[in-house]
């Protein structure tokens, strides 16, 4: 058994002895006040908390962290508790209440998660590979990103200052538990980004063509922002675009970012081992 297989299980046998179920009926609770805040980016911030919705999402992050798991959260004690499986307090809302918080109109238990700090990022040393920065201002769009990235193998993604918040329930909607898989790190603004020894490569409609870019061993992809793309006295390393079609002007951040990065991937493939 691995050391973090270990952790998770010595984690679930702590929890299973002091499995809760809690029943909240007004929505002047106090924890219930809570779990509002959490609707809104301020309120993920100040709590340090978020909210998982969708059967698969929820029961992936229960199975494989659990120590980050606070409380599942429905209109019905049963179903709770056969999700929960000891991991995590039980929270029983009036569904009235419930239904405030399923956003999304799943139905389906949400999860109330405590997540990890995000650390700042350093210059330097770069693990080898890709190191995404992310500075969309759309959580859907970080959530997209993050679990492209992860799927893709990045080593990790910094989000800029400009970016949204990536444990945003919007963003934990499209990334699912991929938030945990993939390292984040808080970076500076995109404005500030400067190539040093590590090279910096840019997605913008003035590049190569990205199936005809070599990609050095360790390098930072840069996507601009939704919108206004990259800051005008930007300059970096390299400039990569994704060809498109006579008439379409540019595709969703994510989207491209999704591309880019399946390039980078292919390439790793085709050159084979070292």
């Amino acid at each position: 058994m691995s050391q973090h297989d270990m952790k998770k299980e010595s984690v679930f046998r702590a929890r299973i002895t002091i499995m809760q179920i809690k029943h909240i009926a007004s929505a002047r609770n106090a924890t219930y006040k809570v779990l509002l805040r959490l609707l809104h980016g301020r309120g993920i911030r100040k709590e340090g908390l978020t909210l998982f919705s969708g059967l698969k999402a929820v029961r992936e992050v229960l199975r494989d962290f659990p120590e980050a798991c606070e409380a599942v959260i429905g209109p019905e004690a049963g179903p709770l508790e056969r999700e929960a499986a000891g991991l995590a307090q039980a929270l029983v809302l009036e569904r009235t209440l419930f239904e405030a918080l399923d956003l999304y109109g799943t139905g389906a238990p949400l999860l109330l998660v405590r997540y990890p700090y995000l650390g700042f990022w350093e210059a330097e040393p770069w693990p080898r590979g890709c190191t995404l920065f992310l500075p969309f201002q759309d959580p859907s769009n970080i959530g997209a990103a993050v679990r492209t990235a992860a799927a893709l193998g990045a080593a990790r993604a910094v989000l800029t200052r400009e970016a949204a918040h990536p444990w945003h329930h919007r963003s934990a909607r499209a990334a699912g538990v991929c938030l945990f898989r993939l390292p984040l790190f808080q970076g500076p603004r995109l404005k500030d980004l400067s190539p040093n020894r590590t090279p910096l490569i840019a997605l913008d409609p003035r590049g190569q063509a990205v199936f005809e870019f070599e990609f050095p061993q360790t390098f930072g992809l840069v996507p601009g922002l939704e919108g206004p793309g990259l800051p005008l006295d930007f300059e970096p390393s390299a400039r990569v675009a994704i060809p498109m079609a006579a008439g379409v002007e540019s595709l969703n951040a994510a989207m491209a970012v999704g591309i880019a990065l399946y390039e980078w991937r292919r390439s790793l493939e085709k050159s084979g081992p070292e």
